[in-house]
C-alpha cells in the first residue's frame, strides 16, 4: 500500500515539477533582483523545516514496530509534503544553477566575440617569427650580393720561342696489341717525340723518337687512363728546342682531319659529326672484303645474304631524305630513320644494308644470324634495339657498320 502510494506520489511530483518551474530571470531585469533573493531565502527556510520534520518522522517510524492507521496517514501526508517541498527546492536549485551557467556561457561568448583580444594574441605570436625570418633572409641576400666573386686563376703566359717548331696535331689508333700514332709534318721540325702518361698524376714516359710522321707502340693495350702527346722539336747547339705547346690527347682520342672526325682512330659520322660533300667514292676495300667473308660464313650456315644498299653519295642522300620528308609531311618524322645529307654512314663507305632495309626484316633468320655473328667479321649492328635515344634512329637490324674485328669484338 505504501509502495503504491509512493509511486503515485512520485508520478504526481514529476508532473508538479514541470508546472512549478519558473523561468530564469534575465540580467536585464535589475528591478526584480531583490524579490528573487527573498523567494530563494523563503524556500531555503521551508526546506530546512521540512527536512527536520522528515528526519524526526523517519526516526519514529524506524523505532516503532506497530503503526496505527492515524500514524500511517500522518506519514503519508508527511511524505507528500516532503515530495512537494523537495520538488520546489529542486526547481529553485535548478533555476539558480541554470542562471550561473547562463552567466558563465555569456561571459565565454563575450570573451570569444571580442575581436580585439584575438587579434592582439595572434599578432603577438606571429610578429617575432616574421621579423626573424625577414632578418635572416635579408642577411643571406646581402651576403650573396656583397660577397666578392673569386678572381679567375690562370696560368702565366709564357713567351714562345719563335725559333721553335709549331704545335703538331696527331691521331691515335689504339688496339690490344699495338697503338699507332700519326701526324702531319711540321715545317722546320727535325724530329718528334711521342710520350705517354699512364694516369693523369703520373710522369711522362718517352715511347719513341722519330723524324717521320708516324710511330707504333707495342703492348700498351687499351686503357682509358692513358694520355698521349707528340712534341715537335728542332736541334740546336744546346740540344732540342721543343714546340711551345703540344696537344695532349686522352682516351677516346677524338681528332679531326680534313673535315672528318675520328674517335680512337675510328671514323665517326652521326647526327652530330658530318662528312664533307665530296667525301667517299664507294665501299672501302676493307668493308668489301669483310662482307665477302661474312657472306661465305652465312652460306656455310645455310643462309643467303647480299647488299641491298651500300655507298651513297652526298647528292643521292639529299634526294632520298627530302623524298621521305615529302612523303611523311615533316622532317621530324624522316629524321627518325633517314639521315640528312652529309650525316649518313652510307657516305663513309663503311656501312651496308643487308637483304632488306625494312622493319619486316626484323626477327627474320638472317637478322638473327647477323645479330649473333656479324662481329666475327668486323661488323656491328649500328642502330641496335633499345638504343634509339642514344643513336637517334629507329632499330635497324639490317644496317651493319664495319669497324674491324678487334673493335667489333
Amino acid at each position: 500500500m505504501l509502495a503504491a502510494l509512493v509511486l503515485i506520489l512520485s508520478a504526481a511530483g514529476c508532473g508538479k515539477q514541470e508546472q512549478e518551474l519558473t523561468p530564469i530571470p534575465s540580467e536585464a531585469e535589475d528591478s526584480g533582483a531583490e524579490s528573487s533573493a527573498a523567494e530563494v531565502t523563503t524556500t531555503a527556510e521551508v526546506t530546512t523545516a521540512v527536512t527536520t520534520a522528515v528526519t524526526t518522522a523517519g526516526t519514529t517510524v524506524g523505532t516503532t514496530a506497530a503503526r496505527t492507521t492515524t500514524e500511517k496517514k500522518t506519514e503519508a501526508k508527511t511524505a507528500k509534503a516532503k515530495k512537494k517541498t523537495t520538488t520546489t527546492t529542486t526547481a529553485a536549485t535548478t533555476a539558480a544553477t541554470a542562471a550561473e551557467t547562463a552567466e558563465a556561457e555569456t561571459e565565454a561568448v563575450v570573451t570569444e566575440a571580442l575581436p580585439e583580444v584575438v587579434t592582439e594574441a595572434v599578432t603577438e605570436y606571429y610578429e617575432p617569427v616574421t621579423e626573424q625570418i625577414t632578418e635572416a633572409e635579408t642577411e643571406a641576400e646581402t651576403e650573396a650580393v656583397t660577397e666578392p666573386a673569386p678572381e679567375p686563376v690562370s696560368e702565366p703566359e709564357r713567351s714562345a720561342d719563335p725559333a721553335a717548331p709549331a704545335t703538331t696535331l696527331f691521331f691515335v689508333d689504339t688496339g690490344e696489341s699495338e697503338t699507332r700514332f700519326s701526324w702531319d709534318a711540321v715545317e722546320g721540325a727535325d724530329g718528334y717525340e711521342v710520350k705517354m702518361k699512364r694516369t693523369s698524376d703520373s710522369k711522362w714516359e718517352l715511347l719513341g723518337d722519330t723524324d717521320g710522321t708516324s710511330f707504333t707502340a707495342l703492348g700498351l693495350g687499351i686503357d682509358r687512363r692513358y694520355i698521349f702527346t707528340v712534341k715537335a722539336y728542332k736541334l740546336t747547339d744546346g740540344g732540342k728546342l721543343y714546340s711551345e705547346r703540344s696537344r695532349n690527347c686522352g682516351f677516346p682520342y677524338m681528332t679531326q682531319k680534313d673535315g672528318v672526325t675520328y674517335v680512337d682512330g675510328l671514323l665517326v659520322v652521326n647526327k652530330t659529326y658530318s662528312l664533307p660533300e665530296d667525301y667517299g667514292r664507294g665501299l672501302t676495300e676493307e668493308t668489301q672484303a669483310a662482307f665477302g667473308e661474312m657472306q661465305r660464313g652465312a652460306a656455310a650456315d645455310g643462309l643467303s645474304i647480299w647488299i641491298c644498299s651500300g655507298y651513297r653519295s652526298y647528292s643521292y642522300q639529299n634526294v632520298l631524305y627530302w623524298n621521305y620528308v615529302a612523303r611523311d609531311g615533316s622532317q621530324w618524322s624522316a629524321d627518325r630513320y633517314s639521315a640528312r645529307a652529309g650525316y649518313s654512314e652510307h657516305q663513309s663507305g663503311l656501312a651496308i644494308d643487308v637483304n632488306q632495309a625494312s622493319r619486316y626484316f626484323n626477327g627474320s633468320p638472317v637478322a638473327v644470324w647477323l645479330e649473333q655473328n656479324c662481329w666475327k667479321y668486323g661488323f656491328i649492328i649500328r642502330y641496335p634495339y633499345g638504343k634509339e635515344d642514344v643513336t637517334g634512329y629507329n632499330y635497324e637490324s639490317w644496317h651493319c657498320r664495319y669497324v674491324g674485328k678487334e673493335k667489333a669484338k
